[in-house]
């Protein structure tokens, strides 16, 4: 079975079960007098983090949602504060505890963005000036418009909007290395720009579990502090940051595998009921429009596993597809045959 759902099915690699495996353990939950944690590996993972992100330090969490909660409320968001993010964000779509006003009662307030997700500066200009949010949030690269990526500049230019008007910025930046392969730069030019961001050792970095928080000293401190609060405080967490220290090296190298294999596919699916925009084909996700098939989603996924493929529907009319480090070349061409097969011959 090919399975194109998510990049969270990656596993990790022989040798990140050997480093699991050696990893030297202290208590995570317990810290030192610096204010550390007292697990030699994961403060290896973390100051290894905060060098690629460009901040001072870092916070090992055990998901990406964690880990951008607790950034949103060390930045001091309050009951009934709006924040800025757009629409179709993961945190706006899937993290909606946020939102919910019987748990954190934050208000969303929506910047527009354009056909492949990137903000509109003059709006988020509009609405910072006049003090309507208090903290900005960027998703890069963004997950719903088909992993597509934020430049350098426009990072730096939406962060000096932002604090201009003294708004920090937080960036969702669950698969940055992405971006950075894409743009063929070192991860740091884009996250450094903001004040924090998060990103992830699972999906296409291929680590178990795990997602980093990246700041400066005195947020981070603050940082481990509500991540105890919210039971995000491990114990032996070296055994899980060893894999997360192995799923950093070469990352940015890696994913552009990713890539290669999943603009393979975009290009070579052949049947006008799967439109996809390669344009929008810039990381590993591809996200495809079968409505002139006739066909629901659904019962397109449930036709295509027979046939020994996975996809995941993300809505009635599109599905979408993610390459990743298990995922081979040559499963690649085998997926562009099942389908174009499929549709070729009327959906037998």
């Amino acid at each position: 079975m090919i399975d194109l759902r998510s990049d969270t099915l990656s596993k990790p690699s022989k040798e990140m079960r050997k480093a699991m495996y050696e990893a030297e353990t202290g208590d995570d939950g317990r810290i030192d007098s610096f204010g550390r944690s007292e697990d030699p590996t994961v403060r290896r993972l973390e100051d290894l983090s905060a060098e690629i992100s460009g901040h001072e330090a870092a916070l090992f969490c055990n998901s990406g949602t964690m880990a951008n909660y607790i950034a949103i409320l060390t930045h001091e968001a309050q009951r009934g504060d709006s924040i800025l993010t757009d629409r179709s964000s993961h945190i706006s779509r899937s993290e909606k505890g946020l939102f919910m006003e019987h748990l954190f009662g934050l208000t969303p307030e929506f910047y527009p963005v354009d056909d492949h997700g990137i903000p509109d500066s003059d709006a988020i200009e509009n609405i910072v000036k006049n003090g309507q949010s208090r903290l900005l949030l960027l998703e890069n690269t963004h997950n719903a418009y088909g992993g597509t990526c934020i430049s350098v500049s426009k990072m730096k230019k939406l962060c000096a909007i932002a604090h201009l008007y003294s708004a920090p910025v937080h960036l969702d930046g669950a698969r940055i290395f992405n971006a950075a392969a894409y743009f063929d730069i070192d991860v740091k030019a884009l996250t450094s720009p903001a004040d924090s961001m998060m990103f992830c050792l699972s999906k296409g970095l291929g680590a178990p579990v795990g997602s980093m928080l990246c700041g400066n000293r005195d947020f981070i401190y603050r940082a481990r502090k509500l991540r105890k609060i919210l039971g995000g405080s491990m114990r032996q967490a070296g055994v899980i940051a060893a894999a997360g220290i192995v799923a950093l090296e070469d990352a940015v190298e890696k994913s552009k595998v990713d890539h290669e294999n999943a603009l393979y596919l975009a290009r070579n699916i052949n049947t006008e009921y799967m439109k996809i925009d390669v344009d929008a084909v810039q990381t590993n996700i591809i996200i495809a429009d079968i409505s002139s098939s006739g066909r629901s989603a659904a019962h397109l996924v449930n036709e295509l596993e027979q046939k020994g493929l996975r996809l995941q529907a993300i809505s009635d009319t599109k599905v979408r597809m993610a390459t990743y480090k298990d995922i081979s070349a040559e499963e690649i061409k085998k997926t562009v045959s099942i389908i174009n097969n499929y549709f070729n011959n009327k959906y037998l």
